[in-house]
Protein backbone atom coordinates (compact mmCIF):
# COMPACT_ATOMS: atom_id res chain seq x y z
CA UNK A 1 0.00 0.00 0.00
CA UNK A 2 1.44 3.47 -0.93
CA UNK A 3 2.75 5.40 2.05
CA UNK A 4 2.75 9.12 2.77
CA UNK A 5 5.09 10.91 5.18
CA UNK A 6 4.56 14.39 6.62
CA UNK A 7 7.70 15.98 8.04
CA UNK A 8 8.48 19.06 10.12
CA UNK A 9 11.97 20.14 11.22
CA UNK A 10 12.99 22.25 14.18
CA UNK A 11 15.64 23.15 16.69
CA UNK A 12 15.27 24.07 20.37
CA UNK A 13 13.98 27.57 19.64
CA UNK A 14 11.02 26.45 17.53
CA UNK A 15 10.14 23.20 19.33
CA UNK A 16 6.79 24.43 20.73
CA UNK A 17 5.76 25.80 17.33
CA UNK A 18 6.76 22.57 15.57
CA UNK A 19 4.73 20.49 18.03
CA UNK A 20 1.74 22.77 17.45
CA UNK A 21 2.22 22.47 13.70
CA UNK A 22 1.93 18.69 13.89
CA UNK A 23 -1.08 19.01 16.18
CA UNK A 24 -2.81 21.18 13.57
CA UNK A 25 -1.79 18.68 10.87
CA UNK A 26 -3.26 15.73 12.73
CA UNK A 27 -6.48 17.66 13.40
CA UNK A 28 -6.97 17.99 9.63
CA UNK A 29 -6.12 14.45 8.51
CA UNK A 30 -8.99 12.08 7.75
CA UNK A 31 -7.58 9.34 10.00
CA UNK A 32 -4.44 8.20 11.79
CA UNK A 33 -3.73 5.92 8.81
CA UNK A 34 -3.66 8.75 6.29
CA UNK A 35 0.02 9.62 6.76
CA UNK A 36 2.99 8.98 9.04
CA UNK A 37 4.07 12.05 10.98
CA UNK A 38 7.73 12.90 11.61
CA UNK A 39 9.51 15.56 13.66
CA UNK A 40 13.20 15.95 12.82
CA UNK A 41 15.20 17.88 15.41
CA UNK A 42 18.71 19.21 15.79
CA UNK A 43 20.44 21.35 18.37
CA UNK A 44 18.17 20.08 21.14
CA UNK A 45 18.77 18.53 24.55
CA UNK A 46 17.45 15.18 25.89
CA UNK A 47 15.10 17.12 28.17
CA UNK A 48 13.63 18.83 25.10
CA UNK A 49 12.85 15.48 23.50
CA UNK A 50 11.23 14.25 26.72
CA UNK A 51 8.90 17.25 26.64
CA UNK A 52 8.13 16.70 22.96
CA UNK A 53 7.18 13.07 23.54
CA UNK A 54 5.09 14.08 26.55
CA UNK A 55 3.25 16.65 24.44
CA UNK A 56 2.43 14.13 21.73
CA UNK A 57 1.45 11.39 24.18
CA UNK A 58 -0.93 13.66 26.10
CA UNK A 59 -2.70 14.53 22.84
CA UNK A 60 -2.69 10.98 21.47
CA UNK A 61 -0.49 11.97 18.53
CA UNK A 62 1.55 9.24 16.86
CA UNK A 63 4.70 11.11 15.75
CA UNK A 64 8.13 9.65 15.06
CA UNK A 65 10.69 11.95 16.68
CA UNK A 66 14.17 11.84 15.12
CA UNK A 67 17.19 13.66 16.54
CA UNK A 68 19.10 14.37 13.35
CA UNK A 69 22.42 15.46 14.85
CA UNK A 70 24.54 13.62 12.28
CA UNK A 71 22.60 15.18 9.41
CA UNK A 72 22.95 18.61 10.99
CA UNK A 73 26.70 18.10 11.18
CA UNK A 74 26.73 17.91 7.38
CA UNK A 75 25.10 21.32 7.05
CA UNK A 76 27.24 24.11 5.67
CA UNK A 77 25.73 27.37 6.84
CA UNK A 78 25.36 30.23 4.38
CA UNK A 79 25.70 33.35 6.49
CA UNK A 80 24.40 33.42 10.05
CA UNK A 81 20.75 34.32 9.56
CA UNK A 82 19.34 30.80 9.37
CA UNK A 83 19.93 27.96 11.88
CA UNK A 84 21.04 24.47 10.93
CA UNK A 85 17.48 23.15 11.23
CA UNK A 86 16.44 25.24 8.22
CA UNK A 87 18.74 23.15 6.01
CA UNK A 88 17.60 19.72 7.20
CA UNK A 89 14.97 19.33 4.48
CA UNK A 90 17.79 19.29 1.94
CA UNK A 91 18.93 16.03 3.54
CA UNK A 92 15.60 14.17 3.52
CA UNK A 93 17.02 11.74 0.98
CA UNK A 94 19.13 10.36 3.86
CA UNK A 95 16.02 9.89 6.03
CA UNK A 96 13.15 8.69 3.85
CA UNK A 97 13.39 5.78 1.45
CA UNK A 98 11.52 5.00 -1.79
CA UNK A 99 8.82 3.12 0.14
CA UNK A 100 7.10 6.50 0.54
CA UNK A 101 5.07 7.58 -2.46
CA UNK A 102 4.50 11.10 -1.16
CA UNK A 103 6.40 13.28 1.25
CA UNK A 104 4.83 16.49 2.52
CA UNK A 105 7.02 19.11 4.16
CA UNK A 106 5.72 21.87 6.45
CA UNK A 107 7.72 24.69 8.03
CA UNK A 108 7.35 24.76 11.80
CA UNK A 109 5.79 28.25 11.62
CA UNK A 110 2.83 27.06 9.56
CA UNK A 111 -0.63 26.17 10.89
CA UNK A 112 -3.10 23.93 9.05
CA UNK A 113 -6.66 25.25 8.93
CA UNK A 114 -8.39 23.03 6.36
CA UNK A 115 -8.68 19.29 5.55
CA UNK A 116 -5.42 18.07 4.06
CA UNK A 117 -6.83 15.39 1.74
CA UNK A 118 -6.69 17.62 -1.39
CA UNK A 119 -3.06 18.54 -0.70
CA UNK A 120 -2.02 14.94 -0.15
CA UNK A 121 -3.69 13.98 -3.45
CA UNK A 122 -2.47 17.00 -5.42
CA UNK A 123 -1.72 16.37 -9.10
CA UNK A 124 1.97 17.05 -9.66
CA UNK A 125 1.58 16.80 -13.44
CA UNK A 126 4.51 14.44 -13.80
CA UNK A 127 6.92 16.67 -11.92
CA UNK A 128 8.77 15.70 -8.74
CA UNK A 129 7.62 18.66 -6.63
CA UNK A 130 4.62 20.92 -6.07
CA UNK A 131 4.72 24.19 -4.13
CA UNK A 132 3.16 27.63 -3.92
CA UNK A 133 4.59 30.66 -5.72
CA UNK A 134 6.41 33.02 -3.37
CA UNK A 135 4.45 35.83 -4.92
CA UNK A 136 5.80 38.62 -2.71
CA UNK A 137 8.74 38.57 -5.13
CA UNK A 138 6.42 39.23 -8.09
CA UNK A 139 4.50 41.97 -6.27
CA UNK A 140 7.61 43.94 -5.28
CA UNK A 141 9.88 43.42 -8.28
CA UNK A 142 12.43 41.47 -6.23
CA UNK A 143 11.91 38.50 -8.56
CA UNK A 144 14.22 40.06 -11.16
CA UNK A 145 17.11 40.05 -8.72
CA UNK A 146 16.43 36.44 -7.66
CA UNK A 147 16.37 35.29 -11.28
CA UNK A 148 19.73 36.91 -11.93
CA UNK A 149 21.32 35.53 -8.77
CA UNK A 150 20.08 31.97 -9.30
CA UNK A 151 20.72 31.76 -13.07
CA UNK A 152 16.98 31.42 -13.76
CA UNK A 153 15.23 32.32 -16.99
CA UNK A 154 13.81 35.84 -17.24
CA UNK A 155 10.25 34.52 -16.91
CA UNK A 156 10.93 31.79 -14.32
CA UNK A 157 8.59 31.44 -11.33
CA UNK A 158 9.94 31.23 -7.79
CA UNK A 159 8.56 28.76 -5.23
CA UNK A 160 8.00 29.23 -1.50
CA UNK A 161 9.50 26.22 0.25
CA UNK A 162 7.51 26.38 3.51
CA UNK A 163 4.95 23.89 2.14
CA UNK A 164 6.13 21.31 -0.37
CA UNK A 165 4.65 18.14 -1.84
CA UNK A 166 7.17 15.62 -3.17
CA UNK A 167 6.59 12.69 -5.47
CA UNK A 168 9.21 11.00 -3.40
CA UNK A 169 10.46 8.23 -5.73
CA UNK A 170 10.69 10.80 -8.56
CA UNK A 171 12.53 13.22 -6.27
CA UNK A 172 15.04 10.53 -5.34
CA UNK A 173 15.50 9.47 -8.95
CA UNK A 174 16.05 13.05 -10.06
CA UNK A 175 18.57 13.75 -7.30
CA UNK A 176 16.84 17.04 -6.48
CA UNK A 177 18.16 17.39 -2.95
CA UNK A 178 21.71 16.33 -3.75
CA UNK A 179 21.78 18.90 -6.57
CA UNK A 180 20.39 21.58 -4.24
CA UNK A 181 23.10 20.85 -1.68
CA UNK A 182 25.72 21.06 -4.41
CA UNK A 183 24.33 24.40 -5.63
CA UNK A 184 24.63 25.79 -2.10
CA UNK A 185 28.23 24.61 -1.87
CA UNK A 186 29.15 26.04 -5.27
CA UNK A 187 27.23 29.35 -5.03
CA UNK A 188 26.81 30.39 -1.38
CA UNK A 189 27.14 34.05 -2.38
CA UNK A 190 24.00 33.75 -4.54
CA UNK A 191 21.87 32.14 -1.79
CA UNK A 192 22.13 34.72 0.97
CA UNK A 193 18.44 35.55 1.13
CA UNK A 194 16.87 32.16 1.86
CA UNK A 195 19.63 29.58 1.28
CA UNK A 196 17.67 26.32 1.17
CA UNK A 197 14.78 27.90 -0.74
CA UNK A 198 17.11 29.59 -3.21
CA UNK A 199 18.96 26.33 -3.87
CA UNK A 200 15.70 24.46 -4.45
CA UNK A 201 14.55 27.10 -6.91
CA UNK A 202 17.85 26.91 -8.75
CA UNK A 203 17.65 23.15 -9.33
CA UNK A 204 13.88 22.85 -9.78
CA UNK A 205 13.44 25.33 -12.62
CA UNK A 206 10.81 23.79 -14.92
CA UNK A 207 10.38 20.85 -12.53
CA UNK A 208 7.76 22.03 -10.04
CA UNK A 209 3.99 22.35 -10.25
CA UNK A 210 2.21 25.37 -8.72
CA UNK A 211 -0.22 24.68 -5.88
CA UNK A 212 -3.22 26.78 -4.97
CA UNK A 213 -1.68 29.68 -2.98
CA UNK A 214 -4.17 29.09 -0.17
CA UNK A 215 -2.00 26.09 0.81
CA UNK A 216 0.70 28.53 1.89
CA UNK A 217 -0.78 31.97 2.47
CA UNK A 218 1.96 33.93 4.14
CA UNK A 219 2.03 37.40 5.61
CA UNK A 220 1.86 39.24 2.31
CA UNK A 221 -1.68 38.04 1.85
CA UNK A 222 -2.67 37.88 5.51
CA UNK A 223 -1.86 41.58 5.92
CA UNK A 224 -2.95 42.90 2.51
CA UNK A 225 -5.53 40.45 1.19
CA UNK A 226 -8.77 39.29 2.65
CA UNK A 227 -10.96 37.74 -0.01
CA UNK A 228 -9.70 34.19 0.50
CA UNK A 229 -9.44 32.09 3.64
CA UNK A 230 -6.12 30.27 4.02
CA UNK A 231 -5.90 26.48 4.03
CA UNK A 232 -2.52 26.90 5.72
CA UNK A 233 -1.26 30.08 7.35
CA UNK A 234 2.48 30.73 7.21
CA UNK A 235 3.93 33.24 9.65
CA UNK A 236 7.03 34.04 7.63
CA UNK A 237 8.19 37.08 9.57
CA UNK A 238 6.55 38.15 12.83
CA UNK A 239 5.19 35.13 14.70
CA UNK A 240 1.87 34.85 16.57
CA UNK A 241 3.83 34.03 19.72
CA UNK A 242 5.89 37.24 19.51
CA UNK A 243 5.00 40.26 21.62
CA UNK A 244 5.27 42.35 18.44
CA UNK A 245 2.54 40.36 16.68
CA UNK A 246 -0.09 42.36 14.75
CA UNK A 247 -3.74 42.36 15.77
CA UNK A 248 -4.48 40.06 12.82
CA UNK A 249 -2.55 37.37 14.73
CA UNK A 250 -4.76 37.50 17.85
CA UNK A 251 -6.75 34.37 17.02
CA UNK A 252 -3.62 32.47 16.08
CA UNK A 253 -1.94 33.55 19.32
CA UNK A 254 -4.95 32.32 21.29
CA UNK A 255 -4.78 28.97 19.48
CA UNK A 256 -1.09 28.49 20.28
CA UNK A 257 -1.67 29.52 23.89
CA UNK A 258 -4.47 26.96 24.22
CA UNK A 259 -2.50 24.21 22.47
CA UNK A 260 0.46 24.70 24.83
CA UNK A 261 -1.52 25.10 28.06
CA UNK A 262 -0.35 22.78 30.80
CA UNK A 263 3.08 22.21 29.22
CA UNK A 264 6.50 23.60 30.05
CA UNK A 265 5.94 25.87 27.05
CA UNK A 266 2.82 27.53 28.46
CA UNK A 267 4.62 30.89 28.34
CA UNK A 268 5.75 30.49 24.72
CA UNK A 269 3.18 33.06 23.54
CA UNK A 270 4.58 36.29 24.93
CA UNK A 271 2.26 38.74 26.71
CA UNK A 272 1.63 41.89 24.73
CA UNK A 273 1.54 45.30 26.38
CA UNK A 274 -0.23 48.39 25.10
CA UNK A 275 3.18 49.75 24.10
CA UNK A 276 3.90 46.58 22.11
CA UNK A 277 0.55 46.88 20.35
CA UNK A 278 1.12 50.55 19.49
CA UNK A 279 4.65 49.91 18.22
CA UNK A 280 3.37 47.05 16.08
CA UNK A 281 0.65 49.20 14.54
CA UNK A 282 3.21 51.87 13.70
CA UNK A 283 5.52 49.29 12.13
CA UNK A 284 2.82 47.84 9.90
CA UNK A 285 1.52 51.27 8.91
CA UNK A 286 5.03 52.14 7.75
CA UNK A 287 5.33 48.74 6.03
CA UNK A 288 2.02 49.17 4.25
CA UNK A 289 2.20 52.75 3.09
CA UNK A 290 5.89 53.54 2.53
CA UNK A 291 6.03 52.11 -1.05
CA UNK A 292 3.06 54.24 -2.11
CA UNK A 293 4.47 57.37 -0.47
CA UNK A 294 7.84 56.82 -2.15
CA UNK A 295 6.23 56.33 -5.56
CA UNK A 296 4.15 59.48 -5.09
CA UNK A 297 7.17 61.54 -4.11
CA UNK A 298 9.26 60.17 -6.98
CA UNK A 299 6.52 61.15 -9.44
CA UNK A 300 5.60 64.57 -8.07
CA UNK A 301 8.23 65.96 -5.71
CA UNK A 302 11.48 64.00 -6.18
CA UNK A 303 13.36 66.82 -4.45
CA UNK A 304 11.93 65.50 -1.17
CA UNK A 305 13.58 62.15 -1.82
CA UNK A 306 16.83 63.97 -2.55
CA UNK A 307 16.59 65.74 0.80
CA UNK A 308 15.95 62.41 2.55
CA UNK A 309 18.89 60.76 0.80
CA UNK A 310 16.62 58.30 -1.02
CA UNK A 311 17.42 57.47 -4.63
CA UNK A 312 14.87 58.60 -7.21
CA UNK A 313 15.38 55.32 -9.09
CA UNK A 314 15.02 51.87 -7.58
CA UNK A 315 18.23 49.88 -7.46
CA UNK A 316 17.14 46.37 -8.37
CA UNK A 317 20.55 44.94 -7.49
CA UNK A 318 19.47 45.47 -3.87
CA UNK A 319 16.34 44.19 -2.10
CA UNK A 320 13.39 46.42 -2.95
CA UNK A 321 10.73 47.36 -0.37
CA UNK A 322 8.90 44.17 0.59
CA UNK A 323 5.44 45.74 0.89
CA UNK A 324 3.10 45.47 -2.12
CA UNK A 325 2.02 48.80 -3.53
CA UNK A 326 -1.65 48.18 -2.80
CA UNK A 327 -4.24 45.57 -1.81
CA UNK A 328 -5.60 45.33 -5.35
CA UNK A 329 -2.28 43.94 -6.59
CA UNK A 330 -2.33 41.26 -3.90
CA UNK A 331 -5.85 40.16 -4.77
CA UNK A 332 -5.18 40.19 -8.53
CA UNK A 333 -2.08 38.06 -8.08
CA UNK A 334 -3.75 35.61 -5.70
CA UNK A 335 -6.80 35.19 -7.95
CA UNK A 336 -4.56 34.56 -10.96
CA UNK A 337 -2.47 31.94 -9.15
CA UNK A 338 -5.58 30.14 -7.88
CA UNK A 339 -6.91 30.00 -11.45
CA UNK A 340 -3.54 28.70 -12.67
CA UNK A 341 -3.45 25.97 -10.02
CA UNK A 342 -7.01 24.92 -10.82
CA UNK A 343 -6.21 24.68 -14.53
CA UNK A 344 -8.65 27.44 -15.48
CA UNK A 345 -5.84 29.38 -17.19
CA UNK A 346 -2.61 28.53 -18.96
CA UNK A 347 0.69 28.79 -17.08
CA UNK A 348 1.29 32.46 -16.27
CA UNK A 349 4.68 33.43 -17.64
CA UNK A 350 6.10 35.52 -16.17
CA UNK A 351 3.73 35.50 -13.19
CA UNK A 352 4.02 39.24 -12.60
CA UNK A 353 2.46 39.99 -15.99
CA UNK A 354 -1.01 39.62 -14.41
CA UNK A 355 -0.39 43.04 -12.88
CA UNK A 356 -0.21 44.53 -16.38
CA UNK A 357 1.34 47.92 -16.89
CA UNK A 358 1.36 48.49 -13.12
CA UNK A 359 3.80 45.62 -12.47
CA UNK A 360 6.69 46.68 -10.21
Amino acid sequence: MPKTAIAVVTDHRYLPAACCQLLSTRQHLASTNTAELFLLCCDVQPADIDQVKRFFASRNLDVTVCVASKLADRVRLVGNRWPRAAYLRLHFDHVFGPEYERLIYFDSDTRVLAPLAPLLAANLNGRPVAAVHDFIYYLTGNIRRRRRDLFLAKDAPYLQSGVMVFDWPATLADGVLARARRFLEDHPDRCQEAPDQDALNAVLEGKWTPLDPRWNLHETYLHFGGRHLPFIEHYTSVKPWSRRRPKAWDKAAAWYRSALAGTVWSGFVEPQSLFDRAATRLHYAKFRYSPRIRDLLAARTPIVLDALGVSRLRNEAQPLPWAPRNRAHVEIMTEALIAEAEGRTQTISPPERVLGASAP
